[in-house]
């Protein structure tokens, strides 16, 4: 197993915007905690910046879900002792430890195991052979997601009825920025007793 660490959360957005607004798929990049190659993750909007906020070190004004799951399985006398993930279309593994010991293994979305993980700064691993397969030198990092990013317009506009329009901005319109730290208004920073 290969350990890995939350690395950045980023969004590709138009130059000119200031910031992303609903709706704007993330991708978490996951770094192997010893060496160059990462793996990313498409999040949604929450799910994206929630992780951005742990990495951060910030928190809500509002908890969001993945802090009431936490907060939950805590006072059930759970806590997550690792995180096992694999490819962002692959299940991901949450191993959960009890009161009295005994470990039981969750299947779920890659990214809701992550920020699981994260709350309970529980270690995040990785098969190496997931790495071998789907592992970005992190020098190829932006290439490679914006020659996916290609690949999946065509494949939309192909699927497509005949009478839509696909409107995708030209790639120089458009840049990759990280969201962590995030800019958010509505953000407290988080507290030391936690």
């Amino acid at each position: 197993m290969v350990e890995l660490v939350v690395h950045d959360v980023i969004v590709r957005i138009l130059r000119e915007v200031r910031w992303p607004g609903p709706g704007v798929q993330r991708r978490v990049l996951l770094k192997e905690k010893d060496g160059d190659r990462l793996l990313h993750y498409w999040a949604g909007a929450d799910d994206g910046d929630a992780v951005a906020l742990q990495v951060a070190g910030r928190q809500p004004a509002r908890p969001m879900i993945y802090d009431i799951t936490a907060q939950t399985m805590t006072l059930g006398g759970l806590c997550v002792d690792r995180a096992v993930l694999a490819d962002s279309d692959t299940i991901a593994t949450l191993w959960v430890r009890g009161a009295n010991g005994g470990e039981r293994a969750l299947d779920m979305n890659p990214t809701d195991a992550l920020n699981l993980a994260l709350r309970f700064r529980a270690p995040l691993f990785t098969e190496a052979a997931v790495l071998d397969e789907a592992g970005i030198p992190a020098g190829e990092l932006f290439q490679t997601l914006e020659a996916e990013e290609l690949e999946f317009q065509h494949h939309l506009g192909d699927h497509l009825p005949p009478d839509m329009q696909v409107a995708f901005p030209t790639p120089e319109r458009l840049e990759w920025r990280s969201i962590v730290p995030p800019e958010w208004r509505m953000i407290e920073p988080a507290r030391s007793d936690e």
